[in-house]
């Protein structure tokens, strides 16, 4: 005789994203999206550190075009970041990036302090 079992929930997968602003990795950044992931029990699937926040918008830059992919690709739900310039300081640039995510059926999380 078996006993039932719990449904099985599934987690959510997400990309953290990052901004390397000079030559060091940005590793408070890092920890502060892990320790957020981990206060909802959140999977990291792909961490990805980009160099080129601040020289293109959001629209010109591979690494979190890559990012979105995921989420297009249904392998992850969310892409968490430590802030929302990360993305963009502009806000447009932003809600525009913000909109492309949730057409892929995911969403962006701000990492904030708990």
């Amino acid at each position: 005789m078996s006993c039932p079992q719990p449904p099985q929930t599934s987690r959510v997968e997400v990309v953290v994203y990052l901004a390397k602003s000079n030559s060091a990795f940005p590793e408070r950044e890092l920890r502060m999206c892990e320790s957020y992931a981990n206060t909802f029990n959140w999977d990291i699937s792909l961490i990805v550190v980009d160099d080129e926040t601040h020289a293109k918008g959001p629209e010109h830059r591979p690494m979190l075009q890559a990012a979105l992919q995921r989420l297009l690709d249904r392998r992850a739900g969310a892409i968490l970041v430590p802030a929302k310039a990360t993305i963009s300081p502009i806000d447009g640039e932003f809600n525009e990036f913000a909109e492309r995510v949730e057409k892929a059926s995911g969403f962006i999380q701000i990492a904030t302090r708990r």
